[in-house]
């Protein structure tokens, strides 16, 4: 597939998955009338429109949230046919009452590069209060299996306790921020709608023992790379279930278990 002559940069106004959206919806429009014609897979659209993947994922998502397409496992993305395609695109013209704060990839961004140092500055600050502080949030995680991926306290306490350990309260305050925005963004929790919460809980587990573990050695070095490598797999597990199939409903879930 050719690649766009004029691709977006991340410095274009308004948000970069905003204006993805824009032109994948106008891309849907002019083909409505050809019935062959299918959405490109979001790897040949961040090839083509000359942005990231993450991105591209953005902005499919905002358009799930307009009901114009639906991501359906393998299938990949698909437009919900309506009685007037038109009528529903024009909709998407108008994308701010989306979220007007950052994607969640950008969230996942910031939170890679502050909180993998502070883990790094936590591991040289640790007392061995802060180490049984840990190990109590993971068994928390351990314990909330029947608890939605997005209202984890686990998790969320393990990250935060990271940050006071630093002392510093410009981190504290910055993760909590972080924390914050992605609890009051309507896209994060239509995002985690395709994530199958008993294939990831392990592994995200593991990097939690990883990241305690490394601060119990005191190494800055390790902690920061086992905070990056957790946040790192947040990322990939997010960009790649939908490809896997491991589309997530309850229903499923609770069958599964």
């Amino acid at each position: 597939m050719p690649k766009s002559s004029h691709p977006v940069t991340q410095g274009d106004n308004p948000r970069l998955y905003q204006t993805i959206a824009r032109q994948l919806a106008t891309k849907i429009e002019e083909h409505a009338a050809d019935p062959n014609w299918r959405v490109p897979s979001e790897r040949e659209l961040a090839e083509e429109l000359g942005v990231s993947r993450p991105v591209v994922r953005e902005a499919v998502i905002a358009l799930e949230m307009k009901g114009i397409v639906e991501v359906r496992g393998r299938a990949g993305i698909t437009i919900l046919r309506r009685k007037s395609i038109r009528s529903a695109l024009e909709t998407a013209l108008d994308l701010s009452e989306i979220d007007a704060g950052p994607g969640p990839f950008e969230l996942l961004e910031a939170r890679m590069a502050i909180e993998s140092s502070a883990a790094g500055l936590a591991a040289e600050r640790a007392t061995r209060y802060d180490e049984l502080e840990l190990e109590d949030c993971i068994a928390q995680m351990e314990q909330e299996t029947d608890v939605l991926l997005l209202h984890e306290q686990g998790d969320r306490n393990f990250h935060m306790t990271i940050a006071r350990m630093t002392g510093n309260s410009v981190i504290v305050s910055m993760v909590e921020a972080l924390w914050q925005q992605r609890d009051q963004s309507p896209m994060w929790r239509k995002l985690h709608e395709h994530i199958y919460p008993a294939s990831v809980r392990p592994l995200w587990v593991g990097d939690h023992h990883a990241i305690l573990a490394a601060i119990r050695m005191r190494n800055r070095e390790a902690a920061y790379n086992a905070m990056s490598r957790h946040l790192r797999n947040v990322i990939n597990e997010l960009l790649e279930a939908d490809e896997r199939g491991r589309l997530y409903t309850g229903e499923t879930d609770r069958k599964v278990r």
